[in-house]
């Protein structure tokens, strides 16, 4: 049995060859796939350049500052660089999309558009092509120019009566068929990723990396090996070519197009995510509520001074071992800081509501289920650019944090504003240094989508080894 599908693989390779069809289109997709590759590849190393020497200029400028008051030093603030994926330039995920500097100071948090990166995938990104789109979305439209006919083609011109005569089962044309199309498949992904591993060699690349992009190609692979069994499934079905064809353009546009469309834009509309100026809003009520740092009369400041000045043993803000006013700004700023954490909370909490949703919609589209996992295996999914900025958040906390520690223990009270410490401190701030997630942290979001590309394959193999004789 395996040698004669062997020999149909056989024989529908050297078929293809021969025609027009894969001469023209497979060619003109690895170019088409190579130079996007390329194009972002010098982008991105650009884009990498430029980080650096701004960190470095912008960390420069920071150490060089002059004597001056600890406050004055904490508006002035610093600049972090989120350093982009290595893999990005095979899949740009989310990063067209968001930014990649954040600027941190005193009293505010600040970030990118909330609204653009959770949905900034739900339409494909056809606007922004990548290796990853031209892989995921246009390689099964090739797969069904070449394949469609494949079985109702031997149908219409007779030859599968032939072969099932000659003792040959229509399982063992449909396995030789899906052979022979899923070599094809794996010689486009070799050559893609053969040309990906030469400009990796050129980028500075960790083992994680190298592991990122082999999972990446297992899993591009077995997406096309769903897609091969899918197009000589439908072809077995349909009677004629014209069927055939128009029964596969349409699975392909209600799972690549349709699904993903509807299933964002129900999330939106059921779980509606402010923009940033609703959110900024929202954020400066909650913390008006809790307290105002810089109105002495403010409830919750006066019974905050009440405290300090019972812990210390002192009648008197002028007679605290540290300066009052230092004290009040840390205060305002953990205020400031736990109020947004909260806020910010609640909106995670309704983009993992549209995640949820778009996740049970996501069970009848492969397309989705290996695009969520592409740019995850990536890097650059939305949940890694969150990662980032909660860092910087903590980051910049603890930043500030000793700025008014300096502001409470190295100034006076006593004509407080024209004081100023020495610029030696500045040097004594640590740097931002992120360490992005691993993959074993996020493998509680890859399970469940590649379970469910495992039961799509091995629901597709269980529908050809089912495949009866029938002929006509």
């Amino acid at each position: 049995m395996m040698q004669t599908i062997m020999e149909i693989a056989r024989h529908e390779l050297i078929t293809q060859w021969r025609s027009q069809t894969l001469k023209i289109l497979l060619p003109l997709l690895l170019v088409l796939t190579t130079l996007i590759a390329f194009s972002h590849w010098q982008q991105q190393q650009d884009f990498i350049e430029a980080q650096t020497l701004w960190q470095q200029q912008n960390d420069a400028n920071w150490e060089a500052q002059p004597d001056r008051h600890p406050h004055r030093a904490a508006h002035y603030g610093t600049m972090v660089f989120r350093i982009i994926s290595p893999l990005s330039f095979i899949d740009s995920g989310v990063n067209p999309f968001v930014g990649n500097a954040l600027f941190l100071e005193a009293h505010r948090q600040n970030s990118s558009s909330f609204k653009q990166y959770v949905s900034s995938t739900a339409y494909m990104g056809l606007g922004y092509l990548s290796g990853a789109t031209i892989i995921l979305v246009i390689w099964p439209l090739v797969l069904i120019a070449l394949a469609f006919n494949s079985v109702s083609g031997e149908r219409v011109q007779g030859t599968l009566r032939q072969l099932v005569s000659q003792g040959i089962s229509v399982r063992q044309l449909l396995f030789g068929k899906t052979l022979a199309y899923s070599v094809i498949s794996l010689i486009f992904l070799v050559v893609i990723f053969a040309i990906a591993i030469g400009f990796m060699l050129f980028s500075h690349v960790h083992g994680s990396d190298v592991l990122r992009m082999g999972l990446m190609f297992i899993l591009y692979l077995f997406y096309c090996l769903l897609w091969t069994i899918t197009v000589v499934l439908f072809s077995n079905w349909c009677r004629t070519n014209q069927q055939s064809l128009s029964a596969l353009l349409l699975f392909w546009l209600l799972t690549v197009v349709v699904l993903p469309k509807m299933a964002y834009s129900l999330a939106e509309m059921q779980y509606p995510i402010p923009d940033r100026a609703v959110f900024d809003i929202q954020t400066a009520r909650e913390i008006a509520k809790v307290g105002n740092s810089h109105d002495p009369d403010d409830p919750y400041f006066t019974e905050f001074r009440e405290r300090v000045l019972a812990e210390y043993g002192v009648s008197r803000v002028e007679d605290l071992p540290v300066n009052w006013r230092g004290v009040v700004m840390q205060e305002g700023e953990r205020i400031t800081s736990e109020v947004f954490t909260q806020q910010y909370a609640k909106l995670m909490q309704i983009a993992e509501q549209q995640n949820q949703l778009v996740s049970h919609i996501a069970r009848f589209s492969p397309y989705l289920l290996a695009n969520n996992l592409s740019s995850r295996f990536a890097a650059t999914n939305a949940d890694s650019f969150l990662h980032y900025e909660k860092a910087a958040e903590q980051y910049r906390f603890n930043f500030i944090k000793q700025l008014n520690r300096l502001h409470a223990e190295e100034i006076d009270l006593e004509d407080d504003r024209a004081q100023k410490v020495s610029h030696e401190h500045w040097t004594k701030l640590g740097q931002f240094t992120y360490h992005a997630p691993t993959l074993k942290d996020e493998s509680t979001r890859i399970y469940p989508p590649l379970l469910i590309l495992l039961f799509w394959f091995v629901l597709g193999v269980f529908l050809l080894s089912r495949s009866r004789n029938e002929v006509d």
